[in-house]
């Protein structure tokens, strides 16, 4: 009898020894996934402790079997073991055709669809190199999820690994990478080198990766026009950011001073002149578009300017020798919060507009763009913004400066919808020319207003003749504040957790425990 305690006792023993040895191997595993000794040393552990403990006391295992316990723990596993089959045909089935959700209220897991755009016209394998050494563990593991977006929504062109600069070093220097968390994103034998990795720095990588030809925007200077350098609200250094983060080169152009357009511009920008061009600005600017260049051209209201409309040498030669220009006008907007801001949910169909029209763009300070009607036939004319049919070209600038009340006037003022911008391509030439009555939505201060960086950028594109670039800028991230409770929301919760709640459990038990009595 002693005999037969001992060995029952002997039994337990291992039956607690084996599965203390599977939930450490368990443990084991769940931190660190790699089948190694010490993983097969503990299953090995388990396994003999089990068969021990049934050699030594059988009667137990037979009793566990044929009692009614076993009856309901056979149910109980046979419902589990099914379960489980489901689980495993549902992750078999997913992982055969695997699909990304991004349930996040900000989609902070998707990428933009100029990124989506970009990635489904890949025709080449991609190679992103993340150099993360321990010590940035936690900011390897922030960026993994968007790797994965790329390498998703790429079809598998995109593809990426983690090196640790510290342990592999040759890597770190083929690439030149002196930071850490830095990445090297490589499309053949060219790669770019990211030293502050996000969706905005990949995508522009690739872009330059995959238009390595130079494309260089030139912009006027010498009239008063928006300083590329200036970084206040009336400054362009935003859009030149932009440009240059899709392998554009932006620079300054005085044309009296260099006496000619390069011969590598793609572009030649006017940003809002203030002062009139020379007739030698214009001959030569007429000599480049005539050769087949391409001119975007953003012109400011009389009253603005201060800038006499006969003056105005550049819209007069638009008007001339291009059928386009800009009226002497000041929209005003009745379908907009402020009159003088002319908004705009209406576009012409374009290539430029092609992937905006789901925006508002805000053009603050416009004048209305008027096409000729005897256009040339080798001339496509192209309506690319329009405002609401509340709006009119104001042309009292008196009445608007010294803010006194204006209406409508039909007789010498043109009725909405009104025309803000205009495409137009000269088929014979090759020139391309995009005319904008107002250079405030491109301004520092408009660019990230609804569509407006979208359109100007997309405008540069489109004159550039590089639409497979259109539209890929990613959007900046809408940044959240949680704000602190005020101190009546905090008294209410307090009250809530610690007076109301509590308070209604314990009256509701006295009043079961009171009925209960009754009933007794």
């Amino acid at each position: 009898m002693a005999l037969k305690f001992e060995r029952a006792r002997l039994a337990v023993g291992c039956y607690m020894l084996g599965l203390v040895a599977l939930l450490a191997s368990g443990v084991k595993y769940l931190f660190d996934p790699v089948i190694d000794g010490w993983l097969r040393g503990g299953l090995v552990v388990a396994v003999v402790a089990g068969v021990a403990g049934v050699l030594l006391d059988p009667a137990r295992l037979r009793k566990a079997l044929s009692g009614r316990q076993a009856r309901y723990g056979g149910n109980a596993a046979l419902f589990a073991f099914g379960l489980l089959g489901i689980l495993v045909v549902i992750n078999a089935v997913a992982a055969s055709y695997p699909q990304r959700i991004d349930l996040t209220e900000d989609k902070q897991f998707s990428l933009s669809p100029e990124t989506e755009l970009l990635l489904s016209e890949l025709s080449e394998p991609v190679k992103i190199t993340g150099f993360y050494t321990p010590d940035r563990a936690s900011s390897r593991d922030q960026i993994r999820p968007l790797l994965d977006t790329f390498v998703a929504k790429s079809g598998g062109l995109v593809s990426y690994e983690f090196i640790d600069p510290r342990s592999n070093p040759l890597a770190a220097d083929q690439f030149g990478v002196t930071r850490d968390a830095s990445m090297a994103v490589t499309l053949g034998e060219e790669s770019h080198l990211i030293e502050f990795p996000s969706e905005r720095e990949i995508t522009s990588a690739i872009v330059r990766l995959t238009n390595p030809e130079n494309r260089v925007v030139y912009f006027l200077t010498g009239h008063g026009e928006l300083d590329l350098a200036d970084t206040g609200q009336t400054g362009l250094s935003q859009l030149k950011s932009s440009l240059e983060s899709k392998n554009y080169g932006v620079k300054a152009l005085n044309l009296l001073v260099e006496g000619e357009v390069p011969g590598d511009a793609s572009v030649v920008v006017a940003a809002a002149p203030r002062t009139q061009l020379s007739e030698q600005e214009l001959q030569l600017l007429n000599e480049y578009l005539t050769g087949g260049g391409s001119l975007i051209t953003m012109l400011e209201p009389s009253a603005v300017t201060q800038l006499d409309p006969a003056d105005d040498s550049l819209n007069n030669y638009l008007r001339e020798n291009w059928g386009v220009s800009a009226r002497n006008d000041f929209v005003v907007d009745l379908g907009s919060s402020l009159f003088s801001v002319g908004l705009s949910f209406s576009y012409g169909t374009h290539p430029i507009t092609e992937r905006v029209s789901s925006f508002l763009t805000q053009f603050p300070s416009a004048r209305s763009i008027e096409l000729s009607e005897s256009v040339d036939p080798a001339r496509t004319a192209t309506q690319l913004v329009l405002t609401s049919e509340r709006s009119w070209g104001e042309t009292d600038f008196a009445a608007i400066v010294a803010g006194s009340s204006i209406q409508f006037d039909e007789q010498i003022e043109t009725a909405g919808p009104l025309a803000l911008a205009a495409a137009l391509e000269d088929s014979q030439l090759g020139a391309r020319l995009v005319v904008i009555g107002d250079d405030d939505f491109a301004s520092n201060g408009g660019f990230f207003a609804g569509g407006n960086g979208d359109l100007i950028v997309n405008s540069v594109d489109w004159a550039a003749r590089q639409e497979n670039l259109i539209d890929i800028t990613p959007h900046q991230r809408t940044v959240r504040q949680v704000l602190p409770a005020t101190r009546s929301t905090v008294t209410l919760l307090v009250l809530g957790t610690t007076v109301v709640i509590p308070g209604g459990i314990i009256l509701a038990g006295g009043l079961v425990w009171w009925n209960r009595r009754k009933l007794a």
